[in-house]
Formats: C-alpha cells, structure tokens, sequence
C-alpha cells in the first residue's frame, strides 16, 4: 500500500516537470535548434502580474530565461514581443554566452487591454529562428503616465495690457520615452513663436486681443495629446488722476503743493512717467508730488503728464495763485520791494493821486463847456456878418492842451480779494481759483484761461 502511494506521488511530480519544460521548437524551413548553436534552455520563468507603482493592477510582463552553453562560446538574439493588435512593442537581447547565465526582458505595458506575449530566439550568424514559444495572453493597465498636454493661465480675473500673466505648459509621455518613439509638439496661437523647451510663457508683453491657445502631441505608437487655452486681454486705459493743491491763493512762503492723486485705489502711478510744465519755469522731476511753497507771486500756469508703460498718456492742468507776503516797510527786504502790491480794502491807505487826477479831469471838463458855451453865444451875434469861428476843438487843440484820456477809476473787484503784478496789471481771484484780469481799454473783467 505504501509503495504504491510512493509510485503514485512519482508519476505526479514527473507530470509537473514535463508540463514546466517549455516546449522549444523551430519553425518550419528554419531547420535549426538551439542545440545546433550550441546552447540549452535549462529553466525559463514568466512574471505575470507585476504591479509597479502598487495600485492594485498588473501593468507589466517579465519573462527570465535561464541558458546553457555546450560549446565554449555561443551567441543568440532573444525578443520578448508583446502585442495589443493595432500596436507591437519588441525587447530585444543580443548576447554571446559562456557556461550558464540568466537573462531578464520586461514588456511594461503602454495601453488599456489583452496583451499577447511571445519570445522568439535567433541565430545571429544566419537569423534563422531557433526558439518560438507562445507565453500566453494577459490583461495590463498601464503604470508609464501616456501622452499629455496642460495649459495653465497666471493671470487677473480682468487681464489688461502690462498685467503680470503667465501660461504654464506642461508636457508628460512616459511610454513614448521609454520605448525610444517620442514625437513633436505643436503650439499655435501666440503673438510670437513658441519653442517645445519654453515651460513659461510671458505674455505680460503681449498685445490686446482674444488668444486661443492650441497644442497637440502624438508620438511613435499613434497615442495623441490636445489641449486649447483661450483668454483676452483688455486694452489698459490711459492714466486716471486729479491734481489736489494745497496753498492755492496764500502767500508766498507759505506751504504750498500740488499732488497727483490716483482715481482708482488699485492703480499706481509711481511707475509712470511724470512730465511736469510750469510757466514761470520751474525745474521738477519725475514726481508725483511738486512744492511751490517758494515760488514768487503771481499766476502759476501747472500741466502734467502722465504716461503709462503703453505709451498711454493723460494730461491736467491748473492754475497756482501766490500772493506777496504783507510786511511792513521797515520789514521789506530787495525781494519784497519789486513784489506787486496788494489791495485787501482797510489794510491799505488810500492813495491821494486818485484825487488829483480826478479834480483834473474836472477842471478839464469844466473850462471845456465854457468855452463851448461862449461859441454858441458868439456864433448868434455874428451870424448876420458872416463871419466863421473855430470849434471848441480847434480852440482845445490850440490852446496846447492835447488829448484828455478818459478818467481811469479803480474797477470794483465785488469784494474779491486783488492783487497787482510787476506790469501793472490787476487781477482777481474767485473762490473755486479761477482768475480774472483788468482791461482798462474796455473796462471790464476778462477770464484767464
């Protein structure tokens, strides 16, 4: 009973070493053995349910073969292919074998689905096919990351020209470079051209308009990769601020300025260029902020400019009244005394020549309608004569006396404060900083523009 139990385990392993020697055959017509080249498959093993990056999914195939060579020195040439149907992958193992030695293929699979696997071997001398065995039929997902593409905007919500703006490209394909059949990318849509090693675009230069962005891939095996990024870019508007003042209409030597003030809480205009025009010349600098504290009295005409790093420019201007100080005349110094007066009602005596002139004017008048009465007079009693006399202007004129101007009053500055510069004319200030000057041919107030 035991001895036949013993038999019976024989017969079981006997089977199971028979059925794990690989059957080795040549193909037909090659007429060639492994033997014939000197060589002896000893073992041969298949790893059928590698999972390399551990999510539970097979993704690769290796197949260990283990030769032995009869002769001193034998060469072979192994092939692992592995095949979906549309696609074939082939490893191949060129290598001159002396006594016995192990070799390791692996197929790591490229795409979803039934994967046929079959190693062949060959003569390197006449490529005539030594082994063809077929390993079976596997279902593989792959671990090698496929074809892909991402386009990635780093911009505003609201991108305007000179915004800080970025587009990130990113670019993955593992089993194109595993298996040595990486291909070409193709970008289209910039304003400029876009190389495959620029990773960061910089499109904070770029022009206002709409941008589809588009880049495709396809490498060596036919797997293919697209992606498309659109976004516009807005026009920046020209430069939004108010001149602010502060010491409009005081005297001079007083705290004065004038600032540019931004509109908008989130524009800047530190960057900006700042062209300051000031008549009477003033020398300023690219500022945001000007100080006329010292300049001398009169009207100040200010203009600024302001440009952008577009070339887009925006310009405002005002006018910058500064009085002379009130000082006593013990008080004057050289400055003080070429400075024109002001008039500010009680503070300044009245001025005695006024009266003059204007009991001159009368005088005039006066001596003028007395003769012209005494024309008329004469002109009646002589006019039964026939006898001609001249006109009271021709008497005027020949007495010497000339032209008498018309009478020069001050004009009425309703109750505005006054102020007359270094030529002699005068000027006015209203409350909102316009100005208005004398025209004493028409006698009127003009508006300063």
């Amino acid at each position: 009973m035991v001895g036949k139990r013993i038999s019976m385990y024989f017969l079981f392993i006997m089977l199971m070493l028979s059925s794990a020697t690989p059957t080795v055959a040549a193909e037909d017509g090659d007429g060639l053995s492994l033997a014939d080249v000197g060589l002896r498959l000893v073992s041969m093993r298949n790893d059928t349910a590698l999972d390399t990056n551990d999510d539970g999914q097979a993704d690769a195939f290796r197949v260990v073969v283990v030769l032995n060579a009869t002769a001193e020195m034998a060469d072979v040439n192994m092939v692992l292919l592995a095949s979906t149907g549309p696609r074939t992958i082939e490893q191949w193992v060129n290598t001159s074998i002396e006594g016995q030695e192990n070799f390791s293929i692996t197929i790591e699979s490229w795409e979803v689905g039934q994967y046929s696997m079959t190693l062949q071997m060959y003569d390197p001398q006449s490529m005539s096919m030594l082994v063809n065995l077929d390993l079976g039929s596997y279902w593989f997902e792959p671990a090698l990351s496929l074809p892909t593409l991402r386009l990635s905007l780093s911009a505003p919500a609201y991108l305007q020209t000179g915004d800080s703006c970025q587009v990130t490209r990113v670019f993955t394909d593992e089993v194109g470079f595993r298996y040595g059949m990486m291909g070409s990318r193709t970008f289209t849509g910039a304003p400029f051209q876009v190389y495959a090693s620029d990773e960061i675009l910089d499109c904070g230069d770029w022009p206002a308009g709409a941008y589809s962005l588009s880049e495709s891939y396809q490498n060596g095996l036919g797997q293919t990769s697209e992606i498309e990024l659109t976004f516009s870019i807005h026009n920046r508007p020209a430069p939004a601020f108010v001149l602010s003042t502060f010491g409009d209409g005081d005297e001079t030597g007083t705290t004065c300025s004038v600032t540019l003030q931004p509109q908008s809480t989130t524009e800047s205009l530190s960057s900006h260029q700042r062209v300051w025009e000031v008549i009477p010349n003033q020398v300023i600098g690219n500022v945001s902020s000007i100080d006329c504290s010292q300049w001398a009295p009169g009207i100040h005409k200010v203009v600024v400019t302001v440009t952008n790093g577009e070339e887009i420019s925006t310009t405002r201007g005002l006018n910058i009244v500064r009085l002379p100080p009130l000082v006593s005349e013990e008080n004057q110094t050289e400055n003080t005394t070429v400075w024109p007066t002001r008039s500010l009602g009680s503070e300044v005596a009245q001025n005695q020549n006024g009266w003059y002139a204007i009991g001159g004017a009368s005088l005039v008048v006066f001596l003028l309608t007395l003769l012209m009465t005494r024309k008329s007079k004469n002109g009646l009693e002589d006019e039964a004569g026939g006898e001609t006399y001249p006109s009271p202007e021709e008497i005027l004129l020949s007495d010497g006396l000339g032209y008498v101007p018309p009478v020069l009053t001050e004009p009425d500055a309703e109750g505005l404060p006054t102020f007359t510069d270094e030529e002699g004319i005068m000027w006015r200030r209203h409350d909102d900083g316009q100005v208005d000057w004398w025209d004493y041919q028409k006698l009127l107030w003009v508006r300063f523009e």
